[in-house]
């Protein structure tokens, strides 16, 4: 039968492991009748003509109007008996097949009658009535599959002169009897991995009934309160009986039960009954075959030995019967063997029947590892999980056959290959290589590789190397890789990679500054709740294209109203009031980095506020999806503190101080092209701002912090690294102390790429977001911010961008952001405030291996604390 759209993800598992092949027929064959009496979508009339608009409300009225090639989509719950008059093609089968459909109630069934290439898929039929829930009778090549099914007083699913049909995953439950009937006029039909329950107290009929030839009944599992799990009737002839998992409750019962049969093959099954026979051989039976299987009978319990019977083959069926390759176990109250007389060990079986040569008995599973008769009657091909034979190389073989190291039971041992695969990124993220030559073969060597991209593109080779190039670029590519031994056995996994980007850093440069007609043609400030868009690609040295993202220190001056800033990529507004940059009170000149994606080659700005206000912008680099450097996330670590250094000396007005950045705390010496800091100005005794720049260039018109007398105040700088050094300057006519803390550094050799970010708020303490409650960080006190949901979504992640703004401070101190796992809180600061301060910065932060960052309140007294990402950074 063909696979659905609606159910294409199931069924396409499904033919990977089981060897079922999903393809799609040409367009004749795939018209499809909706049948919907739900009323949820639109209004049903038998009267139309069965399309998504105007469904069919009977499925009789379904079944009346389909040609070869038809799929019938049943939706809803329908008591009526669906008999299906009409007959597919073998290349354009008939379908009827469930979305959501049922058929529940006294009329409850499905009937196919004298027809052939049809199939049933995933419906439900429950009936109460004495007629079975599924009955086919006089057809051909009808396949059933994934049907459930249920009646207390008939067959589950009835055949009557079937020939050449597949029942494959039936589900049948309740007091069903049998299970699954067919009659002496069917043959070659295959009832397969179907699940034949019965809870009921009263005993009912077989699992499965078999009167007619040359069918097989195999990888099934029966279980409950039943006369037998499989039973052939007198006059059935080569049938086979395989890799079935039986289990009986009843003291009446028996496992499989050849009642007369002609040429059976009972192989590879596991029957296990509490005080019953689980494998019975009647007289008048004849050359049947019991080999392979698995055996428990009495394990627990008192039992009579007359019925608890491992094997039992009697009258005149001792004679054509071959008993061999089978491991039976019982209890002290049950027997092994009867032949046809009880016997109590399977030392008195051989010597009284002359057969069980191989047989075992051992209740160690490890015996029927490579010990089976792979040339036996009715062997399966595959066992229950679908894995066919393969050797275990620690195992001497003891089976015999075609393949000496066939395993007995309904289970095959096996070791799947081991998948180690490995992706890589060029061309601008456009070209996705893989590489799998890591994978190891299990107990058979590798036969291929396959690779499935997001395109659909897949590649099947016997090399373990292959790659493929998209149109375009995209963020996130998972690529399935597929490893397959000689023997059919898969390993499979998903992998992620995201191309990400790479740095460049630029020496600072002015390219916004509303007061003076840079990057905008008026000096007019941004009206209340206006914008302003900033041109930033083909402009100072940032390229036209290729570009994803812009790190610039963004400053707002001369505010009328207070009010915050939000930086986003141009024409998409995350949204008022969810997401800001910097905040501030009115107459407040605030500075703070931004990193913002790049739509259309420019950023936006929104200033929400009942005011005006100007806004400056400093470009100091770009984020490309071509060459540029990788960065290196580290924990914080204090490199400079004028406080703290000999003399104590702040910078002096106009004062350049320049740091050693490389061959210290981590950076290496050679090779980095950016160091990123998160730098505090203090104790300043004049209004000013510090530019921090690359040592031995020429002083640009920038600045990254901005201060009155006396106020503490942070920023994050990213700064290009020349000499291995970079320069601070204070342009104020007072002093002022400078404290910087290394977060990180960007670098030509190996390190994280970056991932810009639609800003989104992750952390706000005060709205329950990212928290339990609405109560601020206490004093001295630290709060675990988890970050799951950009992990789940990019697979690992090496470290975090957020804009993060403290507020509603009740005591001076400063918040401290650092990796989860860290051993001890760093001597670094991110965010300084005095009480009622409200103080945004931008904190690039590790992230640990549980996704987590840890924000620390080294204040006496309590703070909300609000975080917005805007990108993060993986290997």
């Amino acid at each position: 039968m063909r696979r659905h759209r609606l159910i294409g993800l199931a069924m396409a598992t499904l033919a990977a492991t089981t060897g079922l092949v999903a393809t799609a027929g040409p367009a004749a064959a795939s018209s499809s009748i909706y049948v919907d009496n739900t009323g949820k979508n639109y209004p049903c009339s038998d009267s139309g003509v069965g399309d998504v608009t105007r469904p069919f409300c009977t499925l009789n009225a379904a079944a009346a109007v389909t040609v070869p090639g038809s799929d019938v989509v049943v939706t809803g719950t329908y008591d009526e008996r669906l008999t299906i008059t009409r007959s597919g093609t073998a290349d354009h089968p008939i379908t009827f097949w469930s979305s959501d459909g049922t058929l529940s109630g006294p009329h409850a069934a499905i009937a196919i009658e004298g027809q052939h290439d049809v199939g049933i898929e995933f419906l439900t039929v429950w009936n109460q009535a004495d007629v079975p829930p599924i009955a086919v009778s006089n057809s051909t090549r009808i396949t059933l599959e994934y049907p459930r099914v249920s009646s207390s007083r008939a067959a589950g699913v009835q055949l009557t002169a079937v020939t050449n049909s597949m029942l494959k995953n039936v589900r049948v439950v309740q007091g069903t009897s049998p299970g699954i009937s067919l009659d002496a006029a069917t043959s070659g039909v295959t009832v397969s991995d179907a699940t034949i329950e019965s809870p009921v107290a009263t005993s009912r009929g077989a699992g499965v009934l078999v009167l007619g030839s040359h069918n097989t009944v195999t990888r099934n599992t029966i279980k409950g309160n039943r006369t037998a799990g499989v039973t052939l009737g007198a006059g059935a002839t080569g049938n086979a009986v395989s890799a079935n998992v039986i289990t009986l409750t009843t003291t009446d019962s028996v496992g499989v039960d050849n009642a007369g049969a002609t040429g059976t093959g009972i192989s590879n099954n596991a029957v296990t009954s509490s005080c019953s026979a689980a494998i019975r051989v009647a007289d008048g039976s004849s050359a049947v075959s019991v080999q392979n299987n698995v055996v428990r009978v009495g394990a627990t319990g008192t039992c009579n030995p007359d019925k608890a019977i491992g094997i039992g083959v009697y009258g005149t069926a001792t004679s054509t019967t071959t008993v061999d390759y089978n491991t039976v176990r019982s209890g002290a109250t049950s027997r092994p063997y009867a032949w046809p007389t009880t016997v109590a060990s399977l030392a008195e079986f051989r010597s009284l029947s002359g057969q069980g040569a191989h047989d075992l008995d051992s209740p160690d599973d490890a015996v029927n590892i490579d010990s089976a008769n792979s040339a036996a009657p009715g062997f399966p091909e595959a066992d229950l999980l679908g894995h066919r034979p393969q050797d275990n190389p620690e195992v001497t073989n003891s089976g015999t056959g075609p393949v000496g190291y066939a395993d007995r039971g309904t289970t095959e041992q096996v070791k799947a290959p081991t998948l180690n695969a490995r992706l890589s990124a060029s061309d601008r993220g456009r070209t996705i290589a893989v590489d799998a030559s890591g994978s190891t073969p299990g107990w058979a060597p590798i036969a291929s590789y396959t690779f499935f991209f997001n395109d659909n593109t897949t590649i099947t080779q016997a090399s373990p190397v292959a790659s493929h190039t998209f149109p375009q670029r995209s963020e996130h590519v998972p690529v399935t890789v597929t490893v397959t031994d000689t023997s059919g056995l898969q390993a499979r996994e998903t992998k992620l990679i995201q191309p990400g980007d790479s740095y460049v850093p630029v020496p600072p440069v002015r390219v916004l500054d509303t007061r003076e007609r840079i990057g905008v043609p008026t000096t007019t400030p941004i009206a209340p709740g206006g914008l302003v868009t900033l041109q930033v690609t083909d402009h100072n040295g940032v390229p036209a294209t290729g570009v994803t993202s812009v790190t610039m220190n963004v400053t707002v001056t001369e505010p009328t109203a207070s009010g915050f800033l939000t930086a986003f990529p141009h024409d998409m507004w995350p949204g008022g009031g969810t997401t800001s940059n910097l905040n501030w009170v009115r107459g407040q000149t605030v500075p703070n980095l931004v990193v913002v994606q790049v739509h259309d080659g420019k950023v936006d700005f929104s200033n929400s506020s009942s005011g005006t206000v100007h806004v400056v912008a400093d470009l100091v680099g770009y984020h490309t999806d071509g060459d540029g450097s990788r960065y290196v996330p580290a924990s914080p670590t204090r490199v400079l503190d004028t406080r703290e250094a000999v003399g104590r000396n702040p910078v002096a007005p106009g004062g350049t101080l320049t740091l050693q950045v490389t061959g210290a705390n981590g950076v290496p010496a050679t090779g980095v092209t950016a160091v990123t800091m998160n730098v505090t100005v203090t104790q300043p005794t004049a209004n000013g701002f510090l530019t921090v720049y690359p040592d031995g260039q020429a002083l640009p018109n920038a600045s990254n912090l901005n201060w009155t007398p006396g106020l503490t105040a942070p920023n994050l700088v990213v700064v290009p690294v020349v000499n291995g050094k970079v320069a601070f300057h204070n342009t104020s006519p007072g002093t002022v102390h400078v404290v910087a803390d290394l977060v990180g550094y960007h670098t030509t050799g190996t390190g994280s790429v970056f991932h810009a970010y639609q800003p989104k708020r992750v952390l706000d303490t005060r709205s329950r977001i990212g928290t339990d409650g609405t109560t601020p960080v206490a004093p001295n006190s630290d709060l675990s911010l988890n970050l799951w949901s950009l992990a789940e979504q990019s697979g690992p992640i090496t470290g975090v961008v957020l804009n993060m703004t403290v507020t509603e401070p009740t005591a001076n101190g400063f918040l401290t952001a650092y990796p989860g796992t860290a051993q001890q809180r760093p001597n670094a600061s991110n965010l300084n405030w005095v009480p009622g301060q409200t103080v945004p910065n931008l904190v690039v932060v590790p992230v640990d291996s549980d996704n987590q960052i840890r924000l620390f309140n080294t204040s006496p007294g309590t703070v909300h604390v609000v975080a917005d990402v805007y990108g993060y950074y993986t290997n």
